[in-house]
């Protein structure tokens, strides 16, 4: 499995929205387990700064990742940025072989 980070920034338009957050948070779960069996939510955090959420994720390639992602553009309320984590032992191995 690979790890992913979703940040999620709120749209003008769906701070309006956040007094409903933990209906959307439901929601978010249910409709990722049911579309996306595969993938697994690590953790979500409220930031301060230029994003204010981040969701981590597990998932077996790049276009579950993407649908994960989709679900939760589909509320309306944020734009996501997807990236991905590479463990940094992993990626100092990596380096290594350069």
């Amino acid at each position: 499995m690979t790890t992913y980070v979703i940040l999620s920034k709120v749209s003008t338009t769906g701070a309006k929205e956040l007094k409903n957050l933990s209906e959307m948070e439901r929601e978010f779960e249910e409709r990722l387990k049911e579309t996306c069996p595969e993938v697994k939510r690590v953790a979500s955090y409220a930031l301060l700064g230029a994003y204010d959420f981040l969701h981590i994720i597990e998932a077996p390639d790049a276009y579950s990742a993407a649908k994960a992602a989709l679900i939760l553009n589909s509320f309306g309320t944020t734009t996501t940025q997807t990236l991905t984590a590479i463990p940094f032992k992993k990626f100092t191995e990596l380096v290594e072989t350069i």
